[in-house]
């Protein structure tokens, strides 16, 4: 939305031509933060920050229909707790870009999520950005996860390898299509960039009231090749939704793996019951796993959510890795 605020700010500080060419500027983000404790921490429970953020982003009409947009989005941390990255050297660590926008469909060239990774990501996982998100590996034990005897990493049941926000990306999105769009990204990856990869990702998508159904395809190179298939429906109060991923790795079977899960929510006014579960199976050496969920959200008002939510991962060889969280959510 419109902040006016951000402009008399400016204006305090740049001259007025400056301030006459950031008068289109929309600030928005998240605030997201939890109560949590888990079985796999040295602590009994502690305040985590969960992907909050903040972004800064506009246009400008160049005539013909044609338009020039552009992004900066940056990761920021309300606690000690909270997301990798945050606090280094970079600027616009999320979604940063400049593009054209027209009824061609929009071409952008920066950082952005592949739109292999958009495909999935949040569309049909019910808790996305919070402990139990499906990438979320790693997030809920201690430093010797995955490394001390008895202790379990999270289980990640969509492959953090490829649902990716890369760096020196050039992508392309379609118009809708009555419900159909696509999307194309290739990015060229350098090795003094260690947010890059280098590779190509599609993703195609269709979305007719309460059907949705996504489909995404990608390549890193001297890394692996996958694919995903995922549909949600929603009829009444209820929505159901499935996701499947099979990751191919370069130069053996080793990193090979295929994963899937299912959710389902339940809409009673203000509150949304609601529960995922899933199963990774891993080639080679690594354990295979499976997660659960279960959780409620309460809508305080439309950009205001709190939410509580137990989750539960299990590895193979490994102890049962639980946790719980209350956290709230503002967006703006």
């Amino acid at each position: 939305m419109k902040k006016s605020l951000i402009a008399m700010a400016v204006a305090g500080v740049v001259s007025a031509p400056a301030f006459a060419a950031t008068s289109n500027v929309d600030v928005y983000g998240v605030l997201g933060i939890s109560l949590e404790d888990t079985n796999g921490q040295n602590v009994s429970m502690q305040v985590t920050d969960r992907q909050s953020r903040i972004g800064f982003k506009g246009s400008e009409d160049l005539g013909g229909g044609l338009k020039a947009i552009w992004q900066m989005e940056q990761a920021i941390s309300a606690s000690a707790g909270g997301q990798d990255g945050v606090g280094g050297a970079s600027f616009a660590n999320r979604n940063s870009y400049v593009g054209l926008s027209g009824g061609f469909g929009t071409v952008m060239m920066g950082r952005h999520d592949t739109p292999y990774k958009l495909t999935t990501a949040g569309k049909l996982d019910l808790f996305a950005d919070t402990m139990g998100d499906v990438n979320a590996a790693g997030n809920l034990a201690s430093a010797g996860c995955g490394g001390t005897t008895g202790k379990s990493c999270a289980t990640q049941l969509i492959s953090t390898v490829h649902d990716i926000r890369p760096s020196n990306a050039l992508a392309y999105m379609s118009p809708d299509f009555s419900g159909l769009k696509v999307a194309a990204a290739i990015v060229a990856g350098q090795d003094s960039d260690a947010d890059n990869v280098d590779g190509t990702s599609l993703g195609v998508t269709y979305e007719n009231g309460p059907l949705y159904v996504a489909g995404g395809w990608q390549d890193v190179t001297d890394t692996s090749e996958a694919w995903k298939i995922g549909a949600g429906y929603a009829f009444g109060n209820f929505k159901l939704g499935a996701v499947y991923e099979d990751v191919d790795a370069d130069g053996g079977s080793t990193g090979d793996r295929d994963s899937w899960y299912l959710n389902g929510a339940y809409n009673m006014g203000a509150i949304t019951l609601k529960g995922q579960y899933g199963q990774l199976d891993n080639a080679g050496s690594a354990a295979d796993g499976k997660k659960y969920t279960l959780g409620a959200d309460y809508a305080l008002s439309k950009r205001t959510n709190a939410y509580v939510l137990y989750d539960s991962n299990k590895s193979d060889g490994s102890s049962r890795l639980n946790g719980w969280a209350l956290g709230m959510r503002h967006s703006f």
